[in-house]
């Protein structure tokens, strides 16, 4: 299908942590709120913060003041993305390591996509670009783990991003898209210039059908 580039357009923007980072989780979830700032303003020209966030029916969280705009953060590993649009989407990134991917597969590959996995030569690339998949889809719907993950429709359409050796990525939406990809460097400088960093600010959760 061709895409018409004016119409549909999803902007990922990825930030790899210097690797001696040392920071917490919840502290690099920080640093994927940095990056959505750095993405509303360049992409929307967002720049007032706190952003106030809303909860989906799931828990998808969404821009209270700016319902036309969507957005979709994850983490792994050294990298940090986020996807930003004017239709809902999913990302998520995982960092390619040596677990017991067998039993992670046959708890939550459907019988296609397990037998896949254990007729690849390359299984692990395999089970991370499946997964990656996956999560993209339940984050795009909303509906997060809550869904038994071998049964996801994993109909409308996704995209793999390349962040290099180790990581997988993808992006999904409902429609094929054009996709923006950027990678930001020095995120600090990029957003200490004189105006406070973004935060969640949720004084009520809100719940959008």
């Amino acid at each position: 299908m061709q895409i018409n580039e004016n119409e549909r357009e999803v902007w990922v923007y990825s930030y790899r942590l210097p690797p001696d980072h040392g920071l917490k989780p919840k502290e690099i979830s920080g640093v994927g709120r940095k990056l959505l700032g750095f993405a509303l303003k360049k992409r929307f020209g967002i720049t007032g913060f706190p952003l106030e966030i809303g909860l989906g029916e799931y828990g998808k969280p969404y821009l209270a003041a700016h319902p036309g705009i969507e957005f979709n953060i994850s983490h792994s590993g050294l990298y940090v993305v986020v996807a930003v649009s004017d239709v809902p989407v999913g990302i998520d990134v995982e960092e390619v390591q040596d677990r017991d991917l067998h039993s992670i597969a046959k708890y939550a590959f459907s019988p296609d996509e397990l037998k896949q996995f254990e007729e690849s030569t390359n299984k692990a690339e395999t089970f991370f670009r499946t997964w990656v998949s996956k999560e993209a889809f339940v984050k795009w719907t909303g509906e997060g783990i809550t869904s038994d993950l071998k049964k996801l429709p994993m109909n409308g359409w996704h995209q793999f991003i390349d962040l290099g050796e180790g990581y997988c990525c993808a992006v999904q939406a409902e429609k094929p898209m054009a996709v923006k990809v950027e990678e930001v460097r020095n995120l600090r400088m990029k957003l200490n210039q004189g105006e406070p960093l973004p935060s969640y600010h949720t004084p009520t959760p809100a719940r959008r059908l």
